[in-house]
């Protein structure tokens, strides 16, 4: 069983034809999300996402979690292959972030909220 990394680059795993790509992401905040991607061919068929994580180590921590038990069920970690699915993972978490920006809530206290002038 190789050693998954402690890094936040995405990692590669395979089981016969089947590929999954584990990859992290941080918004602006540093808030960092974990995106799942698995198939065969091109493009992925399943995905996932997990999180958020308040810090870094906690999210590769769960992905090194996550690869750990899938090398467990045959799946071989490899470090030389490049996630082909990158591109989807920012699409992804783009989409995530515009929604996320569309609902953000003002919590600032203003005075004139509480205090009527009359």
């Amino acid at each position: 069983m190789s050693d998954i990394p402690d890094t936040a680059d995405a990692l590669v795993l395979q089981f016969r034809e089947r590929r999954v790509e584990l990859h992290l992401r941080r918004d602006e905040d540093d808030i960092a999300t974990l995106l799942a991607y698995a198939g065969v061919g091109p493009q992925p068929d399943k995905s996932n996402v997990q999180g958020p994580y308040q810090r870094l180590d906690q999210a590769i921590g769960a992905r090194r979690a996550i690869a750990r038990q899938l090398q467990s069920q045959g799946y071989e970690y490899l470090p030389d292959e490049y996630p082909q699915w990158s591109l989807q993972a920012q699409r992804d978490i783009n989409a995530m972030r515009n929604i996320k920006s569309g609902s953000k809530v003002d919590y600032r206290f203003d005075p004139k909220d509480v205090f009527l002038d009359w």
